[in-house]
């Protein structure tokens, strides 16, 4: 199922190894061909269940589950220029962090955490060294 949602759907061809083969007709289906394209609708259906009913709005046009998979990314990644500049800005979040004046520790671990999982969500990951080395070291002390 993950392939039809990553790849595309499945289109039964007269030479399944070469994607530039005629489509089979339907008549001519096997089971296998039959249970296959049967993935590609459960596996939209699969993702329209999982989303909210905004999110459920943004891809009802879609007509395959990449689509939908790709207009969801598309929409909370952005373009990989847009993905790239929100990584930036995150690693300044990330460098400039301290605790606020008149923050508790739990307000600020909570918008440490944020930051943090911002950032592995967009494929930057900090290691557990270097977050523990950025909350515990005063300002200014950092080499």
């Amino acid at each position: 199922m993950w392939r039809i949602i990553t790849e595309g759907n499945f289109i039964p061809r007269v030479n399944q190894a070469d994607p530039t083969s005629d489509e089979k007709r339907q008549a001519n289906w096997t089971t296998e061909d039959k249970n296959k394209v049967l993935l590609n609708s459960k596996s939209q259906l699969f993702l329209s269940c999982a989303l909210s009913s905004e999110e459920s709005e943004r891809v009802d046009k879609c007509n395959t589950a990449k689509e939908v998979l790709d207009t969801l990314q598309t929409h909370h990644e952005g373009t990989s220029h847009m993905k790239e500049t929100r990584i930036d800005i995150g690693i300044r979040k990330f460098e400039l962090f301290e605790i606020n004046e008149g923050e508790t520790i739990d307000e600020m671990f909570s918008r440490f955490t944020t930051i943090v999982n911002e950032m592995r969500s967009l494929g930057k990951a900090y290691s557990l060294q270097d977050r523990f080395r950025k909350i515990m070291i005063e300002p200014g002390q950092e080499s």
